[in-house]
C-alpha cells in the first residue's frame, strides 16, 4: 500500500490496522487524530498526529511511509 493511501486509511479513524514486516506483527489503532496508537512486535508508541506517525523512524528505525509498500494486511 502507497503512503498516501496508508495514511487516509489512518484518518478513516474507520478500524484498527493489523500489518506483518519482516516476519513480525504489528499495529495502527487510530482513536483519534491526535491519539494513535502502533505497535510493532513488543515496542508500543503513541503519537498526536497521523504525520508523526507515517514520519517518525519507529519500525526497524525506518518512518512508516517508507516501509509501508513492503506490508502484509491482515
Amino acid at each position: 500500500m502507497k503512503p498516501d493511501e496508508l495514511k487516509e486509511w489512518i484518518d478513516s479513524l474507520s478500524s484498527d490496522i493489523e500489518f506483518q514486516y519482516r516476519g513480525v506483527w504489528g499495529s495502527i489503532c487510530p482513536f483519534s487524530r491526535e491519539n494513535i496508537s502502533v505497535s510493532y512486535g513488543k515496542k508500543e508508541r503513541t503519537f498526536s498526529s497521523i504525520e508523526d506517525v507515517m514520519n517518525t523512524p519507529f519500525i526497524d528505525g525506518k518512518a512508516i511511509k517508507d516501509v509501508c509498500e513492503k506490508f502484509t494486511f491482515a
